[in-house]
């Protein structure tokens, strides 16, 4: 089913065109108002008071009953527990719907609370409680969204990319760089003396020559050297060390280092000058890396079409902009949690 508009008290669903939006657009209209609350207290159970009050709201107008089923159906795209669950909850701080006062709800003056209940769901969906362990550990850390570009004691650059953290080891005799979480950019000063490492996951990349990223993900690491090379290492049955050049990247994992192949330097580290390239890709690769920079989350809805393929260059500090320019390009609509959470679907 498609919707023309859905817009909760802090929820709105739109099909992306060219035109431009007001500052008013993110106000609720009392009818869709009214007709999302609706919703939510039918999907918690209503009282036979409450069916009847119900009735008799769809029968005082007949724009009623079109604006709940397009609620209903919006409700039914948002059936994630966690919002769903936080909804609910939030529910019980609105006024009394007309002829509905449920028992224990709060009075007083209504105040529509969209950024609060943004904020707080886009928080319980993603996740994104402070990794205060991680902190605790760091030396450099970023946010979500966020990139930072440091240079170390020897005059070496790292650069962090988004919901990253490294911790510095520097001896007499070595340079060390655990990368904790997340993406760096390495730009190494040279020193024979004292060998630069970097290591995560267990492996241990080091400098032969001066740039290369290191890539941990929660089961792999990946290596992508941008100039000269770099010897990999790790425990694993398979191979245990790697020599890669320049425009080669090769991942390890517990069991071992991969095979080394050749990659598109240029696009791996598109990152760093705040972009990011795709060629021929899946949508739901394209979600996922923009959801790296989004401090919130973006869902697709259908797999058909996670698999529609992508091509594009977006920009890393907007990824709200780029999911606009993928609605638009590809006739998809969306549901809304303000731009915290979103859900894209056909």
């Amino acid at each position: 089913m498609i919707m023309e508009s859905v817009k909760f008290p802090w929820l709105r669903r739109e099909k992306r065109s060219e035109c431009t939006m007001g500052a008013d657009d993110d106000a609720p209209d009392p009818i869709e108002d009214a007709a999302t609350r609706w919703t939510v207290e039918q999907d918690a159970g209503l009282t036979d008071d409450g069916i009847a009050a119900l009735e008799q709201w769809l029968g005082s107008d007949p724009r009623h009953p079109p604006a709940f089923e397009k609620a209903r159906a919006a409700w039914h795209f948002m059936g994630h527990p966690a919002i769903r669950s936080e909804v609910t909850q939030r529910r019980l701080r609105e006024p009394p719907l007309p002829g509905y006062p449920p028992v224990g709800r709060p009075e007083g003056k209504r105040k529509w609370i969209a950024p609060a209940v943004a904020a707080s769901v886009a928080l319980l969906v993603a996740g994104a409680i402070g990794d205060w362990p991680t902190a605790l550990r760091s030396d450099a850390m970023t946010a979500t969204g966020e990139q930072r570009t440091m240079t170390l004691a020897d005059g070496s650059q790292v650069q962090l990319n988004t919901d990253s953290a490294i911790s510095i080891d520097y001896q007499p005799d070595r340079r060390i760089v655990h990368v904790l979480k997340g993406e760096a950019a390495f730009s190494v000063a040279r020193d024979p003396r004292r060998p630069f490492s970097v290591e995560a996951k267990g492996g241990t990349t080091t400098a032969l020559g001066t740039r290369f990223i290191v890539d941990r993900h929660a089961d792999r690491t990946q290596v992508t050297v941008t100039l000269h090379s770099v010897r990999v290492a790790a425990p694993g049955a398979g191979a245990s060390i790697a020599i890669v050049k320049e425009g080669q990247s090769v991942r390890y994992d517990r069991n071992g280092v991969g095979s080394v192949r050749i990659v598109d330097a240029n696009a791996v580290s598109a990152w760093t000058r705040k972009r990011l390239v795709f060629v021929d890709q899946p949508l739901r690769a394209v979600v996922a890396e923009l959801n790296r920079y989004h401090p919130g989350y973006i869902g697709i809805i259908g797999t058909d079409l996670g698999n529609r393929r992508v091509s594009g260059i977006f920009r890393t500090d907007n990824p709200v902009a780029a999911l606009d320019t993928l609605q638009a390009s590809l006739k998809l609509a969306s549901i809304r949690l303000t731009d915290r959470v979103i859900f894209i679907h056909g």
